[in-house]
């Protein structure tokens, strides 16, 4: 093992808040750090139903972020639907986001790889 240390960190927040007569609401975030990786995915979603002429009202929001690395890499998507007519008007929010970073250091560079391979292989890793 080498004797080079790199730090890599991942976090996530999730949110979710909904306002009507039902309502429904989760919030979710889970991260993983190994060596050379940290990995971090939020999900959150909103759901209101009210009775007319009361308009329902939701958000979901995620956010992250990560450090470390040499290579970061993230997506976040929302969605919003709202249906306001008839006689239950509801509205939707969903956000998840996904962060990760790596690099700045090969965990698997301190093992070998010759026991791993056929030597016609072997030459390429």
């Amino acid at each position: 093992m080498s004797a080079n240390t790199n730090t890599f960190v991942a976090g996530m927040t999730a949110t979710a808040e909904a306002l009507g007569d039902r309502t429904a609401t989760d919030a979710a975030t889970r991260t993983l750090a190994v060596p050379g990786v940290a990995i971090s995915f939020g999900a959150a979603t909103a759901v209101a139903q009210d009775a007319t002429p009361v308009v329902p009202h939701t958000s979901a929001t995620t956010d992250g972020f990560a450090t470390g690395g040499t290579i970061t890499s993230s997506h976040t998507g929302h969605m919003s639907i709202d249906f306001p007519f008839g006689p239950t008007p509801v509205s939707v929010d969903v956000s998840m986001t996904f962060i990760a970073t790596h690099g700045g250091g090969n965990f698997l560079s301190d093992y070998s790889l010759s026991g791993l391979a056929s030597p016609s292989v072997h030459g390429l890793l």
